[in-house]
């Protein structure tokens, strides 16, 4: 038993388990590390799920869903989440929500300009659904008021489909930023300059849409331009042309620029550029935009018969469809509300993005459900009834001058006096008594108010 070895905790003596002990206790720190990192991320989850601003969110997107697709929308929403989770491509695309100014942030805006961010922001999706971009490239401009000469307009590096209405970048008319948007990105000062110069030249005009699609490149080539081939081509009005010198930088062009396009014109072609479109309004420049790729496109189809094989629109016919089409609605709406140029066609391309799930936070100037007409007192289906009356006389724009509304009040001021009558002459049915107090050795008097009670007459026999 002398000569036994000591006992270790290496395996016959040997220190390789000691050694592995001594490796697992270097690496505790860092597991502690990680539990401790854990524990704050679960924290963080549970204070999130205990949110009432998330449980208000969620039931929300649940209800949202379940209004627009039933069971199934819910169905596909939890498939998508179990996918994320486990690593997987969702089955349905996610959105980047148009409207990310909440809470407080749209403190910080002007009055109406959290809404007109939204709505320029809707415009670059609008414009990338419809596959009319270039990349980063191109503007959008909105002019935020008349005041001041301030404008809108999407960083430059991003994409149109990632541009929201915090990202937008104010700047003056030399392209100085004046607001940063929550992006790293700057301005591109050199494709503001065509904006500035038709913003500074039209004041009227409060947005401005550039656009480089290939069949508006193709039209803007020919010598014959834009021909009245398509009713499109009537709705947007006469057209201008501007020669192409390169990119514009050149500040002395802007004045070449606004004298081309002229003091009503709402469209010009840059020759082998691309078009810029304009509007008083935003709802404006999108719908003039839309009917000039049309009518591009249009001509790019019809070209290859001749022009010996095609039939131009007379002036005449063209200058009434213009006129038509600038009363709003195209001309043709039988709404007793009046729309301005554009305004219904853009509240439908809204209503396709916020069922689409991109959140615009657009103002709705009519709501899509009808509104049931107020109903008179005798188109409610109830029986005549005491309260009816009562109802009747809150109608004072219906019977105000209604015989009936003045026997009321005149019922209402005998009632009234009859009551005051009954109150004065009403018999004082309390008194005053004196009695002594009890429980003492030296009682004293003390004054109570008691009820006199009446006899109930007899009846009579």
């Amino acid at each position: 038993m002398g000569d036994q070895e000591p006992h270790t905790n290496g395996v016959n003596g040997d220190g390789n388990s000691s050694d592995d002990e001594e490796d697992k206790s270097k690496m505790r720190p860092v597991d502690i590390e990680a539990d401790v990192k854990e524990m704050e991320r679960r924290k963080r989850v549970e204070a999130i799920m205990n949110s009432q601003l998330f449980r208000e969110e969620l039931e929300r997107v649940v209800g949202d869903s379940i209004r627009e697709s039933g069971a199934e929308g819910i169905g596909a929403l939890l498939s998508d989440v179990m996918n994320i989770k486990s690593g997987t491509a969702p089955s349905s695309s996610c959105v980047v929500p148009i409207n990310d100014i909440r809470g407080i942030d749209s403190m910080v805006y002007a009055k109406g300009e959290k809404l007109l961010r939204c709505k320029l922001a809707a415009v670059y999706r609008l414009i990338d659904l419809y596959g009319w971009t270039q990349g980063i490239y191109n503007h959008v401009t909105a002019r935020v008021s008349q005041d001041s000469e301030h404008f809108l307009l999407n960083p430059f590096g991003m994409m149109y489909n990632e541009v929201t209405a915090s990202s937008l970048v104010k700047v003056n008319m030399q392209g100085d930023t004046v607001e940063e948007g929550t992006t790293n990105f700057g301005v591109n000062q050199a494709g503001f300059m065509l904006h500035s110069a038709i913003h500074a030249a039209r004041p009227d005009i409060k947005c401005v849409i550039h656009l480089h699609t290939p069949s508006i490149v193709a039209v803007s080539t020919m010598k014959c331009g834009l021909l009245p081939l398509s009713q499109e081509s009537c709705l947007i009005g006469d057209v201008s042309y501007h020669s192409y010198n390169g990119i514009v930088i050149d500040p002395e062009e802007r004045q070449s620029i606004a004298k081309d396009l002229g003091p009503n014109n709402k469209v010009m072609f840059l020759r082998n550029h691309g078009v810029v479109c304009c509007g008083k309004t935003m709802e404006e420049a999108f719908h003039v935009t839309y009917h000039t790729v049309l009518a591009c496109n249009t001509q790019l189809k019809m070209m290859p018969y001749g022009l010996d094989n095609l039939v131009m629109i007379d002036d005449e016919v063209r200058r009434k469809t213009f006129e038509i089409g600038q009363r709003g609605g195209g001309g043709v709406n039988t709404s007793k509300k009046e729309w301005g140029i554009g305004e219904l066609e853009f509240e439908a391309l809204m209503r396709m993005l916020d069922n689409s799930g991109f959140r615009t936070g657009f103002a709705y100037l009519d709501p899509l459900v009808r509104k049931e007409p107020a109903r008179m007192a005798n188109d409610v289906e109830l029986p005549p009834t005491v309260s009816n009356l009562g109802f009747l006389m809150e109608e004072d724009e219906l019977y105000k001058d209604s015989p009936l509304k003045g026997l009321l009040a005149q019922m209402a001021r005998a009632t009234r006096s009859t009551n005051k009558t009954k109150w004065v002459n009403s018999p004082n049915v309390y008194q005053k008594v004196e009695v002594l107090e009890t429980g003492t050795t030296d009682p004293k008097k003390i004054t109570k108010v008691t009820q006199i009670h009446f006899d109930e007459p007899e009846p009579r026999k």
